[in-house]
């Protein structure tokens, strides 16, 4: 059985009618509306089937790590670098490497890793969780996995 899209009504039989400037499907006496187009003929009920979540990786993402300014802090004292001295070197303005340092902008990556000879992005890989696992046993730890470098 089927449902009257106007009144609910379940029904063996439904029509596409014009209602309004609408193209619906009616039954016989919801059909009086509008104009009767067609009579719709059984459809095959829908059946949804439930699939399994994929157990693979997803796509790594990457990142930069948490305390990059404090990274390009200490890649440039190392080497003796002054920040304006640093700001020259790689062609930038000061204020923005005094940003950058204390994490208030992202930086180019590519030309402070190069120039410092650092790594200030990570890769971080997401997982999906075992449907199996009861809900409310797991803790942070068994998500997170923290690696020093």
């Amino acid at each position: 059985m089927t449902e009257c899209t106007v009144c609910g009504r379940n029904t063996d039989k439904l029509f596409l009618a014009e209602v309004e400037g609408a193209h619906i499907e009616v039954c016989e006496v919801c059909g009086n509306f509008g104009k009767i187009i067609e009579e719709i003929k059984h459809k095959p009920k829908t059946t949804f089937v439930k699939r399994e979540a994929k157990s693979e990786l997803e796509e790594p993402e990457e990142d930069f790590k948490p305390n990059y300014g404090k990274l390009i802090i200490q890649a440039r004292q190392k080497i003796g670098l002054e920040r304006k001295d640093f700001a020259l070197k790689i062609k930038e303005k000061e204020s923005l490497i005094k940003r950058v340092e204390s994490q208030q902008m992202i930086p180019d990556a590519k030309q402070i890793e190069d120039f410092l000879e650092i790594k200030l992005n990570q890769i971080y890989e997401s997982r999906r969780l075992d449907p199996a696992v009861e809900k409310g046993s797991l803790t942070l730890g068994d998500i997170v996995v923290v690696e020093d470098d």
